[in-house]
């Protein structure tokens, strides 16, 4: 089963300066253990916009190949 989680980030840029914004983060989770799949920095800085978003693709066990292409697509 794949699980997709939000990730706080603190970041920085030069024209921002620091902030703060939400990564999603896939999982294989199999016999109890978690095995990180694919990573996808600086989302959003909406918790809730990445937290639906990580919901909707568990939900829908989206293969962690295409998770930047979704991203793009909702973006």
């Amino acid at each position: 089963m794949f699980l997709y989680l939000p990730v706080k980030e603190e970041l920085h840029s030069p024209e921002l300066g620091c902030y703060r914004s939400f990564g999603i983060a896939a999982f294989w989770v199999s016999d109890g253990r978690m095995k990180r799949m694919e990573f996808v920095s600086d989302v959003s800085t909406l918790e809730t916009v990445v937290s639906l978003l990580a919901c909707r693709c568990t939900k829908n066990q989206l293969y962690p190949l295409h998770l930047l292409n979704v991203i793009e697509d909702v973006l």
